[in-house]
């Protein structure tokens, strides 16, 4: 049951919860099983059913990418996209007793819901938590912004501070898969070593996704 919970924590945002919802076969279901794999970097290449991503560690990888798996394009927004009833995910780090963020992803409306709760990420190398929620309040607070997030079974207080990084999150087509261009992708690693992709989050030019 821990074990179960561990994957389904990994598994919430909303990325992910787009990904895993993609009209999968059998066999990828039961590949599910398996944790999934966070690969970050630069797409060095796209297409044949395969992507090939260079990590921060010079690490190439080359990962499978099934004609169902979710596509999804972030560009850059700013904290007027932050208002009340959006449905947002905010990667946030402990601080002071508070919980301050690191990044907001904004998404369309069309991805209200997914990934939703408040579960452990890997963004940093430090604990930080993941929260995917609907905006219940703003608040200002000294220079930054104070978010009362609601999702089923709870809710959470965070705060964002001026500079926070802040981007828009959309589905999108493979045509936006450009070498070049900085991609977090979310994969299952076969029994035969063999990565496959649920889904990819491509960064406009210029932009990282910063989760």
């Amino acid at each position: 049951m821990q074990t179960r919970r561990l994957i389904l924590a990994l598994a919430g945002t909303a990325a992910l919860a787009a990904f895993a919802a993609s009209a999968l076969p059998a066999a990828a279901q039961q590949a599910q099983q398996t944790p999934p794999q966070h690969i970050r970097g630069t797409l060095k290449s796209a297409g044949d059913g395969k992507i090939t991503v260079q990590t921060p560690r010079g690490r190439t990888e080359t990962v499978a990418l099934p004609a169902n798996a979710g596509v999804f394009l972030v560009t850059p927004a700013n904290l007027d996209a932050i208002k009340p009833g959006r449905f947002v995910g905010i990667t946030s780090v402990e601080q002071g007793g508070k919980r301050v963020a690191r990044e907001v992803h904004v998404f369309e409306e069309s991805l209200r819901g997914l990934g939703e709760g408040h579960y452990p990420w890997d963004l940093d190398t430090g604990p930080n938590m993941m929260t995917n929620a609907n905006i219940a309040q703003v608040q200002d607070v000294g220079g930054g912004r104070e978010l009362r997030l609601n999702y089923k079974g709870g809710e959470q207080t965070i705060d964002l501070p001026p500079d926070v990084t802040v981007v828009a999150f959309n589905k999108t087509t493979p045509d936006q898969l450009v070498p070049g261009r900085q991609v977090f992708v979310l994969a299952r690693k076969g029994t035969d070593g063999t990565l496959t992709a649920n889904g990819v989050v491509v960064g406009a030019d210029g932009v990282k996704p910063p989760m």
